[in-house]
């Protein structure tokens, strides 16, 4: 049976699935790396996104350009914050330092 063929639950499931998969594999690989994740989404099932701990890891990521700033702003509870991200085993790890 041709994939184009399958009924949607079983094409959204399947999406599902290897959207879990992959945030599995990227946790282990955080763990390996002493990084501690907060939390996942699945709303993008292309590419999950994992948010985890700031730490100074995240800085030597930086440093080394293995991750990137991606976003600036000001919150009205927590003032200037910025965020960095790097991809991990088909996923998205996002961090949020605040204070910057």
């Amino acid at each position: 049976m041709n994939p184009a063929e399958l009924p949607d639950y079983v094409q959204d499931n399947t999406s599902m699935l290897l959207a879990a998969l992959r945030i599995a594999q990227a946790v282990r690989q955080l763990t390996e790396r002493r990084l501690s994740v907060i939390s996942a989404s699945l709303q993008c099932t292309d590419r999950p996104t994992i948010h985890i701990r700031t730490c100074s890891r995240c800085q030597q990521l930086i440093a080394n350009g293995d991750a990137v700033y991606y976003s600036f702003g000001h919150d009205t509870c927590f003032g200037h914050y910025r965020q960095g991200q790097f991809p991990l085993a088909g996923c998205r790890i996002v961090w949020t330092e605040l204070g910057h």
